[in-house]
């Protein structure tokens, strides 16, 4: 079956270009959009006075009963005939058509198929868009276009309250439709070299924004291991990457953490094994550098056995911690009683708590969590042989058990020489020393309190240890078992 392939987003130049031009653009049409149609509005409400202004003057010749009707009609043609782009049409209250403009057709015959003039805001206010009229009525040739603006209005006033006369006015507004649309195509031409100006400029800007970005990922490129302990001002960028930076920061810090551990780790390793390995030859070079007796060959072999069993628990150790680095430690849950896993670990050293005149304590009550029994008694194994080893003789080594809220702690806690509070936030890594000439004979490979943090660890727990003149304490957390 074939993969989906997926496109690959947008970089932040393109999408920050685009909708910032975009927005520009959009703004600048929108501009003049309202400019064109503020000149159309302009426009028409002056086309609106310029007729209503005509009208009024006819029908001040209308309403002059003194004079005969002849003579307003040739007084109304006179004054008509100065106004080279208006045509009239008048008809009586019998819908009778009594002048026209010379020349002109009956408007009554055209405003039937006019439209309403949106821009007039008027309701007898009218469009009309169609060939080009002269004033014989006579169309002026093929392809000729014209639009006049047309109004209907009522003169003068019967006693039965209809109008005396309605007066139909038509004005050409072809010059001031050819200035909308040279300003529309001068627009459309200054828009877009705008709009191609403006790209230009939100390029420039977003490039010159992202050179804090440029810059601090030349900065991280040419990193490497030998800078770990460089780290970028935050101050130095600008607010937006402030986070970014100092996330950065704090991901070097663990990284330099990591690195400095796997090499102290490496360096411990081979020291730890070359101790034993170093043993193991000089004590087979002096059995065999001249003939020994069975009885001392046996006490030179069981040396070495001892020797071997000290690395192979290492060498266990070892792979141990590399499960729980790699998530493969998974321990078996099940419910345990903390108290009675105390009491088996107890148990165990009773023998060697004796030989060391030291008196093992535990206080405390039944407590429940879901874990790994063998993994649990190790952890508590580990810590109780630590503990016993730094006890001096005639002390107790208590621990406790208690809830805290949907936890349980267990406190192991040793009278003895206070710890440095340097030193406590690494006595579970692994092979530290508080005291880095002293040599561990007969003490363990060095890793139990990293082996006791990994197992916490593997349980959804964690790890503390505090100490003081009274005592040194080391504290575990687990969370408490769901069914109690």
């Amino acid at each position: 079956m074939a993969t989906k392939r997926f496109r690959r987003p947008f970089s932040l130049a393109t999408r920050l270009t685009f909708f910032i031009s975009l927005a520009t653009i959009a703004a600048f049409f929108a501009f003049a959009w309202i400019m064109i149609h503020s000149v159309k509005v302009h426009f028409a409400e002056q086309d609106i006075n310029d007729l209503k202004e005509i009208s009024q003057t006819l029908e001040r010749i209308l309403n002059q009963p003194e004079e005969p009707e002849s003579r307003r009609l040739e007084t109304l043609r006179n004054v008509v005939s100065g106004y080279s782009n208006v045509m009239i049409s008048l008809e009586d209250a019998n819908k009778k058509a009594i002048f026209h403009s010379p020349g002109a057709p009956d408007l009554r015959e055209f405003i039937g198929r006019a439209t309403p003039d949106k821009n007039a805001g008027h309701g007898d206010v009218f469009l009309l868009s169609g060939p080009t009229l002269n004033m014989q009525g006579h169309n002026q040739g093929h392809g000729a276009h014209s639009t006049w603006r047309m109004i209907r209005l009522p003169v003068g006033q019967l006693p039965d309250g209809k109008p005396a006369w309605t007066l139909y006015m038509a004005l050409s507004i072809d010059f001031h439709l050819h200035y909308i649309n040279d300003l529309k195509n001068k627009l459309v031409m200054t828009a877009s070299l705008i709009s191609m100006l403006i790209i230009l400029i939100v390029l420039l800007a977003v490039y010159k924004g992202h050179e804090p970005i440029r810059s601090v990922s030349r900065r991280i490129q040419n990193m490497t291991s030998k800078d770990l302990d460089v780290r970028l001002d935050p101050q130095a960028v600008p607010i937006e990457l402030e986070r970014l930076v100092i996330s950065f920061n704090h991901m070097i810090e663990r990284i330099e953490d990591v690195f400095t551990r796997q090499s102290n780790f490496s360096a411990d390793i081979a020291h730890e094994i070359r101790t034993p390995i170093t043993n193991l030859v000089t004590q087979t070079e002096i059995a065999l550098s001249q003939p020994r007796s069975q009885k001392e060959l046996e006490d030179v072999l069981y040396s070495n056995l001892e020797e071997f069993g000290r690395m192979s628990k290492m060498v266990s150790d070892m792979l141990f911690l590399a499960q729980a680095d790699n998530n493969q430690l998974i321990p078996e849950k099940k419910a345990l009683n903390l108290a009675d896993e105390v009491g088996k670990v107890f148990d165990f050293f009773e023998a060697w708590a004796e030989e060391r005149e030291v008196s093992l304590r535990f206080e405390g009550r039944a407590c429940w969590v879901s874990g790994d029994p063998i993994m649990l008694r190790r952890a508590l194994s580990n810590l109780l042989s630590n503990a016993m080893r730094y006890t001096p003789k005639g002390e107790s080594v208590t621990v406790r058990v208690f809830e805290a809220q949907n936890q349980v702690q267990i406190i192991v806690e040793n009278p003895g020489t206070p710890i440095a509070p340097e030193h406590l936030p690494r006595l579970f890594d692994r092979f530290y020393r508080v005291d880095p000439s002293r040599q561990r004979k007969g003490e363990g490979s060095g890793i139990g309190l990293a082996i006791v943090k990994s197992i916490v660890i593997a349980h959804q727990g964690t790890v503390a240890v505090t100490s003081d003149l009274r005592a040194a304490r080391f504290i575990l957390t687990l969370p408490k078992h769901a069914a109690f």
